[in-house]
């Protein structure tokens, strides 16, 4: 067998378990979404549990990381390794941050945001969502077709820009508020954790289309 051979088979072997990161990272990014949800409307009853469960997706992201981290560590012949590990660093970034927003939470439990504010939130979750399902799909597509790979990394990108922008309309109105400072700079926290998420799913993305561009010639 060649070295190119090998490499190939690597390269196709780590592909597979990006995949199965995405897949968790991105039921985390749902998970968080119901709890903001239900936070916004000061329903309590499955916050816990709710967290429970991102805390174990959180767990599981960690542990198929460290598993891709080994398979690149032995994978000397593979091309782009280096490209595979910011892939894997960024995509479990996002399980990290969902779980500390999810703690952003706990310090707003007796504060309910108004229509605007909620439909602000509502909006930049959206583009998040966007952005994660987007950025699993283009994983899914590297072993498959590397152009609609490159097409949905850069639909990544634009839905960074609009976490950006809603970000920054967020903030233009809470600076504007009344609110108690305690309260504002827990929302100011849990919004800049929304932003970092969208942030990380675009670092990913940057690592597909390279990894993409690769394969594709």
């Amino acid at each position: 067998m060649t070295l190119e051979m090998t490499g190939n088979r690597a390269e196709n072997k780590a592909i597979g378990i990006a995949q199965d990161h995405a897949a968790v990272v991105l039921q985390a990014a749902k998970t968080l979404r119901m709890m903001i949800e239900d936070w916004m409307e000061g329903q309590k009853e499955r916050q816990k549990d709710l967290f429970n469960k991102l805390a174990d997706l959180e767990r599981q992201a960690d542990s198929i990381k460290r598993s891709l981290l080994d398979e690149l560590s032995i994978s000397e012949t593979m091309l782009r390794r280096s490209d595979y590990f910011r892939l894997a660093m960024t995509m479990d970034d996002i399980a990290d941050i969902c779980e500390a927003t999810a703690w952003d939470l706990a310090g707003l439990e007796d504060y309910k945001p108004n229509s605007q504010l909620k439909k602000q939130i509502k909006t930049m979750l959206d583009s998040i969502d966007d952005a994660v399902y987007k950025m699993r799909q283009a994983i899914l597509l590297l072993s498959q077709n590397s152009s609609k790979a490159i097409e949905l990394a850069m639909e990544v990108d634009a839905a960074e820009r609009a976490v950006d922008e809603g970000h920054r309309k967020i903030l233009q109105e809470l600076y504007k508020s009344n609110l108690d400072v305690l309260v504002l700079l827990r929302l100011k926290d849990l919004t800049q954790h929304l932003e970092e998420i969208a942030d990380a799913a675009e670092d990913a993305a940057d690592a597909i289309r390279i990894i993409a561009v690769a394969r594709g010639h």
